[in-house]
């Protein structure tokens, strides 16, 4: 059984370059399917600690299963598996040894997932132990289901990490957690913060491994605001020390990020004096105050992405989440070795995980989802491992841009720009494509709805609208209280310019989105009713009273109160606010098709929220077409899934602003 998955994963190892060379096909040669199906293989190798091993999720009889990879004879050893479940985010222990846990992964929908757990096995297939139960097992017997999130690895041989558990923080308001040292080989767990400061949600350790920094969130009395309280100690045996103190809603919070190897210098990101985004800087204990600034970013917050190399003992760089991920090195020899992939990939992003005198490689480019290498920094040879979606290797894709535009009042707007491939920017039909949220961001990469949509002739544009996160806390906040005010005119006016260009044709316009990116599509056909042909709706919110009234949602509690009222209105207050932005209050402005899809289990935005809209519009007289996903949440889980709604998502647009639809208006 093992040698045949060792020859599945040598010869993917030692496959020439050409593995990536097939031919170009032509856009629409592409299934639909083939942008929906999940990755051939589960995330990313791991290199051991000394860089002699590798940890592979790879797949077999339809899971994935473990598999430790000896980068000096090239052995393979499968060292977990399971008929029912995939092996999922594998950690090294240390050199020889591994923790894991299950998952059903896209096999299932929402209401199944039912994985979790903590495994531990050595990296030849020995010494298997069950640490944490799963969800499943606790639900069957009875026991207590306590899961525990990794800190980091004790270090040297030890068997040992150091883990959180928040069991003593589950009816807590804003949760509360404990440390433990966790030996892998018996499942004992040693209690570490006996001296615990109170609520604390986070947690920072220095490099010999005692716990320094704890950042506790607390509601304050009679204001109801949270406030954040960051507390550092010298040492084990030294008392926590208030450090900081921030309210959440002024966006002044403090990320303590670790400390350099020296253990005294911490660094920490935040938007400290007065600064508007977000920037890493080192403690100044002496003044008890956020001292030099070592990273910063002109267009977004730079709020962690530090980069710690344990056995070369430095702070080597920082990641940067842009609209293009950037990387910035503190350190001469990652730098050289950026440099020299970059030199060997031309044209693609690289990123790298160095150990020893090996590297785990990941390239993502314009026609490329995903491919990654394994590089000897000693041979300087680079050989492929495997593509993420071989079913695309050698398709030609669609190029992502990054634009800018202006809204009405002045605000400027990030937005992605997905044009089609080989076809003239003139007069295109657009999907305005909006996130959810609305208190997140797109990023850059692969889309499969953006990609499968431009391969069939659509530009997409994705518009990082004022309440979008990680661009300043300024271009947050105005989006404050503007559902459907502002913040839908920064998507119309995003329309707008690209009509102006004249690379879109306004008579073929659409807007799909989920969750906030639901609303959004709802309430433009109501303030916009001419602007688009079709909607497109999932998961969306389409009343914004209910996020605060339908008691069986999971969007309540301290932050839905405190926060939650400032960003998206307070019931007590705010009823007039409320009525106006209800897209189920206007829904009688609505002339255009639409589709909507829920999830049947979905607890963020409930079932009601869809059902609501559905209704009304088919009292009216609307085109509606309405779909359930059973057993889903918030967003698809299952492949099938996922492939059976972008079959639905291209069907439904292509009727409406495709090219039968602009030859009919042409005719007229």
């Amino acid at each position: 059984m093992n040698r045949r998955i060792i020859s599945v994963v040598l010869s993917t190892l030692l496959l020439s370059s050409g593995l990536y060379s097939a031919s170009v096909r032509a856009d629409e040669s592409i299934p639909i399917a083939d942008f929906f199906k999940k990755a051939e293989f589960s995330g990313r190798p791991i290199l051991s600690p000394d860089g002699q091993s590798m940890a592979v999720l790879t797949p077999r009889n339809g899971r994935f299963v473990l598999a430790v990879i000896n980068l000096d004879t090239r052995a393979s050893t499968v060292v977990a598996s399971d008929p029912d479940w995939n092996v999922a985010n594998p950690i090294w222990v240390n050199n020889k040894r591994l923790v894991f846990s299950i998952s059903k992964g896209s096999e299932e929908v929402l209401e199944k997932q039912t994985g979790g757990g903590l495994f531990a096995v050595n990296s030849d297939g020995s010494g298997f132990r069950k640490l944490v139960i799963s969800v499943k097992e606790s639900m069957s017997t009875g026991m207590p289901y306590k899961p525990v999130s990794v800190l980091q690895r004790v270090g040297g041989d030890s068997n040992d990490l150091i883990v959180v558990n928040n069991e003593r923080g589950r009816d807590a308001d804003l949760g509360a957690s404990d440390v433990f040292r966790l030996d892998t080989t018996n499942g004992r767990m040693a209690l570490l913060t006996f001296n615990n400061p109170g609520a604390v949600s986070g947690w920072v350790l220095d490099h010999e491994n005692v716990i320094r920094v704890a950042s506790a969130l607390t509601v304050e009395e009679g204001s109801k605001r949270i406030v954040q309280t960051v507390y550092l100690r010298d040492d084990e045996k030294a008392p926590w020390k208030a450090i900081y103190k921030a309210y959440l809603d002024e966006g002044k919070e403090m990320n303590p990020l670790g400390f350099d190897f020296d253990n005294k210098t911490l660094f920490v990101a935040g938007r400290f004096n007065g600064r508007d985004k977000a920037g890493v800087h080192i403690w100044d204990g002496a003044k008890n105050a956020a001292g030099e600034l070592i990273a910063e970013h002109a267009e977004v917050d730079v709020a962690g992405g530090l980069v710690f190399d344990e056995a070369r003992k430095k702070v080597v760089g920082v990641a940067v989440n842009g609209m293009k991920p950037e990387m910035y090195y503190f350190d001469e020899d990652y730098a050289r070795l950026q440099a020299s992939l970059d030199a060997s990939l031309p044209g693609e992003h690289v990123e790298f995980q160095w150990r020893g005198n090996r590297a785990v490689v990941v390239t993502t480019g314009i026609n490329n989802v995903g491919k990654l290498y394994y590089f000897d920094t000693l041979k300087k040879t680079l050989e492929p491992l495997y593509s993420v979606k071989p079913s695309l290797d050698g398709k030609k894709l669609s190029e992502q841009t990054v634009i800018h535009y202006k809204a009405r009042d002045g605000l400027t707007i990030p937005a992605y720009l997905t044009l089609p491939e080989g076809r003239t920017p003139k007069a295109l039909p657009l999907v305005a494509y909006i996130h959810g949220g609305p208190h997140a961001r797109d990023s850059f990469g692969f889309d499969p709805i953006t990609q499968m949509l431009a391969s069939r002739g659509f530009a997409v544009m994705q518009p990082q609208f004022r309440m979008s996160t990680g661009l300043g806390w300024k271009h947050h906040t105005a989006g404050w209280k503007q559902w459907g005010l502002t913040m839908q005119d920064d998507i119309t006016d995003g329309i707008e310019e690209l009509v102006r260009q004249g690379v879109v044709d306004r008579n073929r316009v659409c807007i799909i989105g989920a969750s906030y990116g639901g609303y959004a599509t709802m309430y433009g056909l109501i303030k916009n009713p001419d602007l688009y042909k079709c909607g497109i709706n999932w998961v969306g919110v389409t009343d914004v009273k209910m996020l605060f009234t339908v008691n069986w949602s999971d969007v309540s509690g301290p932050v839905m109160d405190n926060i939650g009222t400032k960003m998206h209105g307070d019931p007590k207050t705010d009823e007039a606010y409320f009525r106006k932005v209800s897209a189920i209050d206007h829904a009688d402005k609505i002339k255009a098709p639409v589709l909507m899809a829920y999830g049947s289990e979905d607890r963020r935005v409930p079932l009601i929220h869809g059902e609501k809209m559905r209704d009304q519009l088919l009292k009216q007289g609307n085109t509606v077409e309405w779909m359930v996903m059973t057993g889903e949440g918030h967003g698809w889980s299952k492949e099938s899934n996922n492939i059976k709604w972008g079959e639905a998502v291209y069907s439904f647009i292509n009727r409406y602003i495709g090219p039968a639809a602009g030859n009919k208006s042409a005719q007229q």
